[in-house]
């Protein structure tokens, strides 16, 4: 095969590139459609797989658009500002079930229902880079795609306005110059997008870190907590930790504390989690009762008391806090140190609510607690997933419903094939597009043992 040829994918694949064949080789390459002709050129083999990069489109799609962002192509946050969005949550449905029964074994040919917020402004975090380009002056950008070459950049269109009000004042003189010895800086805007936190690692010494901190706080719009990373240690200015709000609740996080960084979509999320919508009538009875309840329905009535539930990966609480409407028990598990103290602040402050905050490893609660019955058990894991040593401990309990929330369809897939292979069935499964424009997808399964009755 020519390092340069013509590609026409059949179908897009996690990850935001577009797969095809050539020459009996199997061909990925980003930011081509499906059907269209494109002439690309060879980048690397790798596992048999030709790696490409498109020079230019022959023959366009019916569905390509101009993407909104000057920097779509070379900076590596977006895959697909190139397709509409309806066409990008189709494409993520399909992906999504394609992955579950590639990787998984999981054949589901059931509807997945997806939810869409905006498909702009919807971010309230980034992570943006600290570096010297070419002209060798320091510049706040991101990374281009699979490199750590920095683009920088004026705007982003999928950042909140806050953060980009910001990042414009910080990319400019004499802000840049102060930020010269960092790293990276971290911003995390909060639900109304007025309040922001504000994280700095770099090589300051102490005292430049300190006068640079009260700095941004004096004199940046909407910054109320800045922290400074310096090697192991985190000193914080200003309020100790950002406020975030998702429905009833308000939602202690500190620096370093994982947080959804996607706003508009949260309520659904939780709801989804937490008490799936459905119609009264068809209802069973409580899962506390013994029997069973029909499948995709919520767990419990409106009001009513239920048993157990266990939040797994809980982070600072997102799903535990709304898990104690309906639950007597909630047991919320975390093992990052900074967000299991958020979370036991958090649950502190549910007042008349049974919330347990347990600081340590989803494996280690687990074989500690062999004895529990739960009724539901939510995960939320990071994109390594659970894992077969985890589900083996939890499954061993018998959980009457197991809600999964994932970020990562390969590892979700690896997850559901060995709980479907160890006596649990997949009732649902729902997609939630948090991050439009580019290749991530979040969704939602919900499981529930083979041998319970469906009412």
């Amino acid at each position: 095969m020519s390092s340069f040829f013509e590609f026409s994918p059949v179908k897009l694949v996690y990850g935001g590139e577009a797969l095809g064949f050539q020459a009996g080789r199997t061909v990925l390459a980003p930011r081509v459609l499906p059907g269209e002709r494109a002439e690309v050129e060879e980048v690397r083999r790798q596992k048999g797989v030709v790696h490409a990069r498109p020079l230019r489109i022959l023959e366009p799609s019916s569905e390509r658009v101009e993407p909104l962002c000057p920097y779509f192509g070379r900076c590596g946050g977006c895959q697909y500002q190139h397709l509409p969005h309806a066409a990008q949550i189709a494409a993520k449905v399909e992906i999504l079930r394609e992955t579950l029964r590639r990787l998984g074994k999981v054949k589901w040919e059931e509807p997945i229902p997806a939810h869409s917020g905006p498909a702009w402004n919807y971010r309230t975090q980034a992570q943006l880079k600290v570096g010297k380009p070419a002209d060798g002056a320091p510049a706040l950008g991101f990374f281009e795609a699979q490199s750590n070459r920095l683009i920088p950049i004026d705007a982003c269109p999928i950042l909140s306005p806050r953060l980009n009000a910001l990042l414009a004042v910080l990319r400019s003189e004499p802000w840049i110059n102060a930020l010269a010895n960092g790293r990276e800086v971290e911003l995390l805007a909060d639900d109304r997008d007025e309040k922001v936190m504000l994280t700095l690692a770099g090589g300051w010494n102490a005292q430049e870190a300190e006068t640079l901190a009260r700095k941004c706080l004096a004199e940046l719009a909407g910054v109320a907590t800045v922290a400074v990373v310096q090697d192991a240690s985190v000193r914080v200015f200003g309020d100790p930790h950002l406020t975030y709000r998702v429905g009833e609740f308000a939602y202690r996080i500190s620096p370093t504390a994982f947080f959804q960084s996607s706003r508009s979509l949260l309520p659904e999320l939780v709801a989804g989690v937490v008490a799936p919508g459905f119609s009264p009538a068809d209802a069973g009875p409580s899962p506390c009762s013994g029997q069973a309840l029909k499948a995709g329905a919520t767990l419990l009535r409106a009001g009513e008391p239920g048993g157990v539930a266990i939040d797994l990966f809980a982070g600072v609480g997102l799903f535990t806090l709304p898990l104690a409407n309906r639950f007597e028990q909630v047991i919320g598990v975390e093992a990052h140190p900074q967000a299991a103290a958020d979370l036991a602040a958090n649950a502190r402050a549910v007042p008349g609510k049974e919330i347990r905050a347990i600081a340590g490893t989803a494996f280690d609660f687990l074989r500690r607690c062999a004895q529990m019955d739960p009724d539901l058990v939510v995960m939320d894991p990071p994109r390594a997933g659970v894992g077969a040593d985890t589900l083996k401990l939890l499954l061993a309990l018998q959980p009457k419903h197991l809600h999964y929330v994932s970020c990562s369809p390969p590892t979700l897939a690896r997850d559901l094939g060995f709980m479907l292979q160890h006596g649990y069935r997949l009732d649902s499964l729902e997609l939630f597009d948090c991050f439009p424009q580019t290749y991530h997808i979040e969704s939602l399964a919900r499981l529930s043992p083979v041998g319970r009755e469906r009412a």
